[in-house]
């Protein structure tokens, strides 16, 4: 089956590995009809000068190799914005200033007193219950502010954050109490006439963001444009967990997939 990822980095992001002609090669050898480019631009950090540079650097070299190989992998040239909530400014500067394929809406910090630094660094273990119930809170509804006024094509990896204080540091967090307000953000997507991403970058553990219960939620609330991203920070990565979604999104009922081109949405079958 040929996929489209609509979600890599390379080591233009300040976490990823590898040059976009190795994700090229990778992408060509793992059989995909193309992938998006969608380096980091984490919104708190706007004065980080290496950030900046290395974004004009993954744009120039996004446009080069999809030249090159444009006889052979559909190639969109892409950014994940995050936090943008944290600087608006910045965010609409920065996706104006390039001609981009496809933008990625993300949250992967929180606007909580003290703690506004990515939960990837945060060290869960020893907050209390209600900290964790706050914080989770506080991230949801980020996700929902986010979703409704921020400019983006695809929404990403809604529950990632999960994936640090539940499969990493093994706190418990009840998903039902946040189903409203869950509900409301795949309203916002589909309202926007957005697209919602399963990352599948959690195969390993088990797990899809959103999972298979959210997934059928934004299907019975409408909800019809769906994508896949891997979230590869590798080359090797740029397949992982894409055919598990798929199966899984035809299980349940889907049975086109979205990437973006000039910002449009395009759709295949699978």
């Amino acid at each position: 089956m040929k996929l489209f990822n609509c979600h890599t980095h390379t080591l233009f992001s300040h976490d990823g590995k590898g040059t976009i002609e190795e994700l090229c090669r990778s992408a060509e050898e793992n059989n995909l009809s193309g992938f998006a480019i969608t380096d980091h631009c984490d919104c708190e950090y706007s004065e980080d000068n290496t950030m900046l540079r290395n974004l004009s650097l993954s744009y120039k070299e996004a446009e080069k190799f999809k030249e090159l190989y444009k006889d052979r992998l559909i190639i969109s040239k892409g950014i994940e914005i995050g936090e943008a909530l944290f600087n608006p400014g910045f965010a609409e500067n920065i996706i104006n200033s390039y001609d981009y394929d496809v933008i990625l809406g993300s949250v992967h910090a929180v606007r909580i007193e003290n703690y506004d630094m990515p939960f990837s660094v945060i060290d869960f273990t020893a907050f209390p219950d209600s900290f964790i119930d706050r914080y989770v809170t506080q991230y949801f509804e980020d996700l929902l502010e986010t979703a409704q006024s921020c400019d983006y094509d695809i929404f990403c990896h809604l529950t990632v954050v999960l994936r640090y204080i539940v499969y990493k540091y093994k706190r418990n967090v009840g998903i039902n109490k946040h189903l409203p307000v869950i509900s409301e953000i795949l309203k916002a997507v589909i309202k926007r006439e957005k697209t919602l991403e399963v990352n599948t970058s959690g195969i390993g553990d088990g797990y899809f963001m959103p999972d298979k219960d959210i997934i059928k939620l934004y299907k019975t609330l409408g909800g019809k444009s769906i994508t896949l991203g891997s979230d590869a920070h590798s080359p090797s990565d740029i397949r992982k967990g894409l055919s598990e979604g798929a199966e899984l999104l035809k299980s349940l009922g889907f049975n086109e997939l979205t990437f973006y081109e000039e910002r449009k949405p395009k759709t295949y079958k699978i």
